[in-house]
């Protein structure tokens, strides 16, 4: 890589690492398809985007746990059943017609950013008998413990299948089933993103040959750099403008997702 389009990717990957940090996301819709087309193998553009969204997530999540914003017993809740299927859907991937699991992608991303820009009315907290009433920094939320894993696990399984994380469901399911106020969403989403990552690159490290470490390098500190202002831009934000900007987000991506399957 020339240092001309090294300059390039590290600006615009700091753009969208603070933009994604923003919400509590990876990005890694966005930065693979970037590497692929810049020109990059895909295995080396998987490598480049986990470093990125591992450095992106932690400094954000780092923010956000200084903030009380990071629910870790709602994580202990959400992100088990996501990643054990997760890896059943990337085994049971082949199985499905490329175009339907991206169509199914997009209509997917589609409503969850129509259910997050769709103002919505929390109703009065659900009591039963797998209902867990979560009370944390002063907010009280109820979590339907069955659903929440069944809907998680779901989530897991298509995002195994399309080769994506799954945390660009996770706020919506948080926020719009449990209630969760978005700010704790995004700084748990956060957490939850780092993690995965960090698991994913060092998979990928301990398989790889030879790594371009000038670019990891470079457009890791700008991703670093990224995620820590998005973190802070975001617990600056209103609610309600956080969560319209979320569904616009979604919509964006839709159009980038189906840009790539579908015309590229």
């Amino acid at each position: 890589m020339i240092i001309l389009n090294l300059l390039a990717y590290t600006i615009v990957f700091f753009v969208v690492s603070s933009v994604f940090s923003m919400f509590g996301l990876g990005g890694g819709l966005v930065y693979v398809p970037l590497l692929v087309l810049g020109g990059y193998p895909i295995k080396a553009a998987s490598i480049v985007s986990l470093f990125a969204i591992t450095l992106a997530s932690s400094s954000a999540f780092t923010v956000f746990l200084r903030s009380g914003k990071f629910d870790w017993k709602l994580a202990a809740i959400i992100d088990p059943p996501t990643d054990i299927m997760a890896f059943v859907g990337g085994y049971y991937a082949n199985f499905f017609d490329e175009y339907f699991l991206n169509l199914s992608l997009v209509a997917i991303i589609l409503l969850a950013g129509m259910l997050m820009i769709k103002p919505f009315r929390g109703g009065r907290l659900k009591s039963g008998r797998f209902t867990w009433k979560r009370k944390f920094k002063g907010e009280t939320y109820a979590v339907n413990i069955p659903l929440t894993c069944v809907m998680t696990g779901f989530i897991g399984f298509f995002a195994g299948m399309v080769g994506v994380t799954g945390g660009v469901f996770k706020v919506p399911i948080m926020v719009l089933l449990c209630g969760v106020p978005m700010e704790i969403a995004v700084g748990t989403s956060s957490g939850m993103v780092f993690l995965t990552a960090l698991f994913g690159l060092m998979g990928h490290l301990a398989a790889a040959g030879e790594v371009d470490w000038l670019a990891v390098v470079s457009i890791g500190i700008a991703c670093l750099i990224g995620g820590m202002l998005g973190a802070k831009i975001s617990l600056k934000a209103g609610r309600e403008k956080l969560r319209f900007s979320y569904g616009i987000l979604m919509f964006t991506l839709a159009v980038l997702v189906t840009l790539r399957a579908f015309v590229f």
